[in-house]
């Protein structure tokens, strides 16, 4: 088995051995997005296309305003196709 390729302490509230990479995308790439270091976002580009992070972005309920910004010029995905977590609101 791989050793888990993003910082443990990120997935703290899981078994990271029940972390499945293809299965659970979305939660990994909002995870890492929203909480992750340099090295863990670069880690993000090598695991996942640049399509495939925008489309789970898209869908995600999770971004806080700051990181739902970034996501919108670093991916180039229109602002209003990013939703804010309603925590924020």
């Amino acid at each position: 088995m791989k050793a888990f390729p993003f910082s443990k302490n990120l997935f703290w509230d899981t078994d990271i051995k029940n972390v499945d990479l293809r299965k659970h995308k979305r939660y990994v790439i909002e995870r890492v997005i929203t909480r992750g270091s340099k090295q863990d976002f670069e880690k993000l580009l090598t695991l996942y296309t640049r399509d495939e992070i925008s489309t789970e972005l898209k869908k995600s309920k999770e971004l806080d305003p700051k990181t739902r910004h970034f996501c919108s010029w670093y991916f180039n995905i229109p602002i209003n196709e990013l939703h804010a977590s309603s925590f924020y609101r």
